[in-house]
């Protein structure tokens, strides 16, 4: 299922009660392995009208409050003084806030927030368990993909803070690139933040998935709303150029 974008919504800052604290603090618990988030911002957010960079700071830094001491590793870069870090991850300074995890293989252009944070969350134990909850015919199909593919496939994901399914799509796409170590990228973009993006494939409702070969100008929709896991690893190998 799909929902229209609507509206943007303003967020200034994030709110979290004692009771969901708990609930977040018991969701993290499960942490095994260092999780190493990096948060992309500038001194006048990308000149949004809306500071979009103060709720998704506030956000990672309650998760690293709430996490298991030492487990969620979070790096900071500002684009006034950190320039050649956004180069470095292909961060361009009108996209932040921009959140990645370890080398770059999951990507949030634009605030986690809304009914995304249930997904963020989700990938910041998956990848940190390394349970990622795909099939093992996947996992396997994945794995060979890591050794063998001849090139890596963006998965970008279009999504808005109030979208009820884009996390079930997001979570899928990270998992995906975990499980491939990086030949599948997952990038998660909220459609508020980057309008241009949006417009550019004509994405009216959410989630809308689009594959971008790495060698490839633009991508193509490939599914408006959650892609069945099998379906998703079939246009991946697609856009690899495998059968």
């Amino acid at each position: 299922m799909a929902v229209p974008i609507g509206g943007p919504e303003e967020v200034p800052h994030i709110e979290v009660d004692e009771e969901t604290k708990e609930i977040i603090k018991e969701m993290l618990s499960q942490m095994e392995n260092v999780v190493e988030v990096n948060f992309f911002t500038s001194a006048n957010c990308g000149g949004r009208e809306t500071n979009w960079c103060v709720p998704t700071e506030e956000l990672i830094d309650l998760l690293a409050q709430l996490a298991p001491p030492g487990k969620l590793k979070v790096n900071k870069y500002s684009y006034d003084k950190d320039q050649e870090v956004f180069k470095k991850f292909g961060i361009e300074p009108q996209r932040v806030p921009a959140v990645i995890f370890g080398d770059g293989f999951v990507r949030y252009l634009g605030s986690p927030i809304g009914e995304e944070v249930r997904a963020f969350i989700e990938t910041v134990v998956r990848l940190s368990t390394g349970k990622t909850g795909l099939r093992q015919k996947t996992r396997s199909e994945l794995a060979a993909l890591a050794q063998n593919a001849p090139k890596r496939v963006n998965v970008i994901t279009v999504v808005t803070p109030s979208c009820p399914y884009c996390p079930y799509a997001v979570l899928l796409a990270n998992m995906f690139a975990y499980e491939s170590k990086g030949k599948v990228v997952s990038v998660v973009v909220e459609a508020h933040e980057n309008p241009d993006i949006a417009d550019m494939y004509g994405v009216t409702g959410v989630p809308t998935v689009i594959l971008q070969a790495e060698d490839a100008a633009v991508g193509d929709v490939e599914f408006v709303g959650v892609p069945p896991e099998h379906e998703l690893l079939a246009r991946v190998k697609n856009h690899m150029g495998l059968s």
